[in-house]
């Protein structure tokens, strides 16, 4: 017979097919009495491509030619579809069902056009493979709101509606796993599906067509899962609608067909494997209550979504993977692309591990798509750009591989084909000319796959063939486990690096038979046996390998407990190395990470010099991180400023260990952290209080004294704040005179100032923000917490004690509108300017430097208090402030610089200091400054030996002693 279409673009063995196909669909039309179902099926050019590449879309037109009729005339095979105007179809098709026979028939007639408009639109290159797993997602959700919505108002005429304790009605949530719940589902694919309702309670009995009986809630559901499941899966003479897998449930076949959330909540946080967690990062509600179904998700999240980093993930994807390639070999199914090296579920587990690993911590990356999933993992600095778009790319040609797979007959199947015409169907529907240049091209993709997966499920030392360690640390693995004798020991730690192999094994033995280690549960000590042996292969090339060591070991029995923290080190070498140098380098580093271990989340990356962080930087990087947490949810946010303000000290810490910072840099860095923190915590006080007192009756703004306010903060130090409030500003920007009623607005700021000190000083599990000291506030403690700007000026001006002058020196606004800080700057300028009598003045500051001195001096035989003895820290500053309230009533310029080295500056400039002088007081206070970072990082007191810093020591007293005792 002659043919309405050239099939001289196809294969010869594919044009065969589609003669034939042809030949029996014209039989088939002819049968139907309808010339014009021929007619119209020829019109279609794309025919025979979508023929070749399909015996099931041929076979359902031979048998049903008015289906293909039907989609032509309806054009639908030129527009997308699917998504809401599908499920909008479905609905109305399936409104009027008489019986389940009428909805069972209806779902297949259903699923059997969709599948050949998809197939068609995917095959002749209309549709892409977005589209198709859309599209059978959306068909697969449109036909299990069908039959939910059927069997449920058939279940409720017989036994009433279900209803919780309350008297609520509880309707059913169908939660989709896998590609289901990603919206990706295969072309021919099971669905994953869960049933759950919330709340106990049982039906009320007021069906039409039953008897009243009530039924348990539990009991209703089961039977409404049944039916649903039957209709959808049960193989009728049309066939089936979605093979339905309800094994991933609670306790899986064994266990009940339908759960209550709380039943399924007491499962997965007691008896949840981390198989299920990985189910569950899909899970998504495709059918029923979809209200619930969000409430349900919120329960599973913490399962599924550790708070922590949660590297331990790592160790189940191995063991997972493991699984499935002794079934892959057991089966002979090296040919699968999903299941085979390099395929579909490799990248799965590699994107899906990281959303273990870091979803509670990132919100993006709990998300069921697995291409937002990718983006955000390059949001996240987890991927480049590069590899995302290979993943993507490879991802995109084994979906395409195996959808042409499950197209050509409706199967289920990611196995290559043997034989030669199916091979040749295959590459030809990929667009390669034969079954070799496409093997080509398929190869490469999986083996670009597999080379991701391996980098990511074993870093070190690529994937191993039975063991996960590396040969080269079997005799450090052995001296863990106490198997060698001491001389072997020996060798095996010299040939390491180790200087003193004997203080070493009495290190280690001392950790391994302490108290602590044997507390450890099994998973905590086989996680540190494998991370001793690879931190001793690291640390044994380090100048001080027996110090890295030891602080090493502290953190690990901090840690120890929270064994994922054990992962991360094991799984990332990078992170372990970065740990032992400044293990090495500082054990009052070791201590911060192994109080926080939080922070080591930085250590994923290279630390970089932090001088290139601004605070608009900083403050950027805060919000983000806040926008990750729930803003209503004030613990959760407490803890993240916390986190946040700890990682950021370990930057600013480790930069300046490992020698990339300057004191002055470092001691900025700090300052900018408190400021960025103090300003989000100021706001979040602000609107606290404002949700119950209303908006904010006045300006306000927090003035910092000390360190704080110089720029010279150090590590841990305290916060010396005082809150004030301006009751004249909405006069002077409104331009009206008047009483303010300043005792409300006193009280609205007391509030705001009881909740900034709450949010600071708290201690949450994630530790504390800020020790405050607020006693530089007028009257100090006896004072009210905060004060208005017009009675600071006050106390100042009248009432303030000499060494609150001195404090005024470096005082500075750091929160607060510009018409606040104009305020302050008045009234400190005016403060400091006034005209004071020298006697007295040197009299006072001489007395308040005798009492600090013997009330904290850490002077002892042979040492001196760096800050407190003659000639250190405290005279510097003293001195700086005495020349600063002498003469700032003549020399105004001096009031200006608020750290001590810029006032030194401004004294020489003005002629109140030599530039000699000048000159020496500010070298030897950098000295002073840079030492004290360096006693804090080695976590010793700020005492030098006497014979230390002699000279500069001496020049100070002797500048003190021709200032104060003349």
């Amino acid at each position: 017979m002659s043919l309405p279409f050239s099939l001289d673009h196809l294969p010869v063995e594919l044009a065969q097919t589609v003669a034939q196909a042809w030949q029996r669909f014209d039989e088939a039309c002819a049968a139907h009495g309808d010339a014009s179902l021929l007619a119209t099926a020829a019109t279609r050019d794309e025919l025979p491509r979508v023929w070749a590449g399909s015996d099931f879309v041929s076979g359902v037109c031979i048998r049903a030619p008015q289906l293909l009729a039907d989609l032509i005339g309806g054009g639908e095979l030129d527009r997308r579809g699917g998504g809401a105007e599908l499920l909008g179809r479905i609905d109305s098709e399936l409104a009027d069902c008489r019986d389940q026979d009428d909805l069972d028939a209806r779902l297949r007639t259903i699923r059997r056009r969709e599948m050949v408009r998809l197939a068609w639109r995917d095959l002749c290159g209309a549709g892409d493979l977005d589209e198709t797993m859309e599209g059978v997602s959306a068909l697969a959700e449109g036909c299990i709101a069908g039959a939910l919505d059927y069997h449920h108002r058939r279940l409720s005429e017989r036994f009433g509606a279900p209803r919780d304790e309350r008297g609520e009605a509880v309707g059913m949530v169908v939660l989709g796993l896998g590609k289901l719940g990603g919206g990706e589902l295969n072309y021919s694919s099971d669905i994953d599906l869960i049933f759950a309702y919330d709340g106990a309670g049982e039906t009320d009995g007021a069906g039409q067509t039953g008897d009243g009986r009530r039924i348990d809630n539990q009991e209703y559901f089961i039977k409404l899962g049944r039916k649903m499941v039957a209709s959808l899966a049960q193989v009728t003479a049309d066939g089936f609608v979605f093979r339905t897998d309800m094994r991933l449930r609670p306790n899986g076949e064994s266990g009940p067909l339908a759960l209550s959330f709380a039943a399924m909540e007491h499962y997965y946080q007691t008896h949840g494997r981390d198989w299920e967690r990985y189910a569950l990062i899909k899970a998504r509600t495709v059918g029923g209550d979809h209200a619930s179904g969000a409430r349900l998700q919120q329960l599973l999240a913490p399962f599924v979504y550790r708070k922590y980093l949660d590297f331990g993930a790592f160790d189940s994807m191995r063991e997972m993977k493991r699984l499935i390639e002794r079934e892959v070999q057991k089966k002979g199914m090296q040919d699968d692309v999903k299941l085979g090296r390099g395929g579909i579920r490799e990248i799965e587990f590699l994107v899906q591990s990281h959303q273990l690993i870091r979803g509670g911590r990132n919100r993006a990356l709990q998300t069921q798509s697995l291409k937002q999933a990718l983006r955000a993992l390059v949001e996240a600095g987890v991927f480049d750009e590069t590899k995302r778009a290979e993943l993507l790319e490879d991802y995109r040609f084994l979906r395409n591989t195996e959808h042409r797979l499950q197209m050509a007959a409706d199967r289920q199947t990611q196995r290559l084909p043997d034989a030669p015409e199916h091979r040749l169907r295959l590459a030809w529907s990929m667009g390669f000319d034969g079954w070799e240049p496409y093997l080509q091209q398929l190869n490469r993709h999986r083996e670009r796959v597999h080379q991701a997966f391996g980098g990511i499920l074993w870093p070190s030392a690529g994937e191993p063939s039975g063991s996960s360690e590396p040969s080269r640390d079997a005799a450090l693995t052995d001296l863990w486990q106490d198997v060698l004798d001491e001389a072997a020991a020996a060798r095996a730690l010299t040939a390491a690096g180790f200087a003193d192999p004997g203080a070493m094994t009495s290190l280690l033995e001392q950790f391994r038979n302490g108290r602590l280690y044997r507390v450890f549960s099994g998973i905590e000590r086989d996680r540190i046996d494998r991370l001793i042996p690879l931190a001793l292969r690291q640390a044994g090339s380090r100048d001080n390998a027996e110090q890295a060591v030891t602080a090493f070991i502290s953190v690990v029995e901090s840690i120890g407990r929270r064994s994922v923290y054990l992962s991360l080190l094991i799984e990332n070498p990078l992170a372990l190395a970065q740990l032992l140098s400044l293990c090495a380098a500082s054990p009052w580093i070791s201590r911060h990470i192994g109080t926080h271990p939080v922070v080591m989340d930085e250590l994923l990356s290279p630390l970089v010099d932090v001088r290139a962080c601004g605070p608009e930087e900083v403050g950027e990087e805060l919000e983000r991180r806040l926008a990750q947490v729930e803003a209503d949810d004030l613990e959760a946010r407490m803890n993240a400023l916390r986190e946040f303000n700890h990682a950021q000290i370990l930057r600013v810490a480790s930069a300046d260990a490992l020698g990339v910072l300057e004191a002055g840099d470092v001691c900025r860095a700090l300052s900018q952290l408190a400021r960025v923190i103090l300003r989000r915590v100021f706001d979040d006080a602000l609107a606290l209080v404002g949700d119950k007192l209303g908006p904010p009756p006045a300006s306000a703004g927090v003035i910092a004294y000390g360190k704080f306010a110089g720029g010279e903060l150090g590590y841990h130090s305290d916060l010396d704040i005082v809150v004030c409030y301006d009751p004249d500003s909405g006069r002077r920007q409104n331009g009206e005179t008047g009483d303010d009623n300043n005792t409300d607005i006193g009280y609205y700021y007391s509030r705001v100032g009881q909740r900034l000190i709450q949010l600071l000083t708290t201690r949450t599990h994630a530790g504390q923000l800020y020790e405050l000291d607020m006693r530089l506030r007028p009257s100090g403690n006896s004072g009210t917490l905060v004060t208005s700007l017009a009675g600071f000026a006050e106390y100042q001006l009248s009432d303030a004690w000499t060494w609150e002058h001195q404090a005024l020196v470096r005082a500075t606004s750091v929160l607060g509108d510009d018409d606040f800080i104009e305020r302050f700057e008045q009234i400190r300028a005016q403060v400091l300017c006034k005209p004071r009598d020298d006697a007295g003045l040197r009299r006072d500051i001489v007395a308040m430097k005798t009492k600090m001195t013997a009330a904290n001096s850490q002077s002892s035989a042979g040492w001196c208090d760096l800050k407190l003895d003659p000639g250190g820290i405290v005279d510097i500053e003293f001195l700086v402030q005495y020349l600063v309230l002498r003469e700032a009533d003549n020399h105004p310029e001096i009031v200006r610089p608020r750290t001590t080295d810029a006032t030194i500056e401004a004294l020489q400039q003005a002629g109140i200091l030599s530039d000699e002088a000048g000159l020496q007081l500010r070298r030897t206070y950098q000295t002073y400054l840079r030492k004290s970072l360096d006693l804090k990082l080695m976590d010793r007191p700020l005492r030098v030996a006497h014979g230390e810093f002699a000279e500069a020591r001496e020049s100070v007293k002797a500048l003190w002693d021709a200032t104060f005792n003349d």
